[in-house]
């Protein structure tokens, strides 16, 4: 039985150590969100940068405010970000004229990345989501279908790395 109390407690101290290190800017924003799931993005066994996913009571859903953290483990420019996000939208079906006009929106949300840095994308409403720097909020988009036209890059589990999403989302 003192076993089932030692593994109990670690258990405790493993979710505690989640919501310890939430990021700032999601404790800000969504006070009430716990850690749902994370995963590390590859390419060709290079590290580019690892995920975490919060959601109010750690439980997702496409209906309510959630928080994306990208934490890079690499240099990449504002410019490659955008690039690849809009690439992404569009493979998901996305409008030209309208990922056209996010591209402006995205230059000024984004920043060239460090290993070390952190972006968060806050999506607090079906159009709209902010997005933070290290912390810092950069700026906040209002885009029709916004949050699963962006974030559903990561989370839609349709992109090339199902098991990434599946990973995100707590599978």
């Amino acid at each position: 039985m003192r076993w089932l109390n030692t593994l109990a407690a670690a258990i405790g101290a493993l979710l505690l150590s989640n919501a310890e290190a939430r990021p700032s800017e999601v404790a800000a924003v969504l006070p009430s969100a716990a850690w749902v799931g994370e995963a590390r993005y590859e390419v060709l066994a290079l590290a580019i940068f690892d995920a975490e996913l919060w959601a109010p009571q750690g439980a997702f859903s496409w209906d309510r405010a959630f928080a994306l953290s990208l934490t890079y483990q690499r240099s990449i420019s504002a410019r490659a970000l955008v690039n690849r996000t809009l690439r992404e939208m569009a493979e998901r079906g996305g409008d030209g004229a309208a990922l056209a006009a996010l591209r402006p929106l995205l230059l000024a949300c984004f920043a060239d990345v460090r290993a070390g840095d952190r972006i968060t994308g806050v999506s607090i409403g079906v159009d709209t989501a902010r997005f933070f720097y290290n912390g810092q909020q950069r700026c906040e988009i209002a885009s029709p279908g916004f949050r699963r036209s962006f974030f559903g890059i990561w989370l839609d589990g349709e992109g090339a790395d199902r098991a990434f999403s599946q990973r995100l989302l707590g599978g």
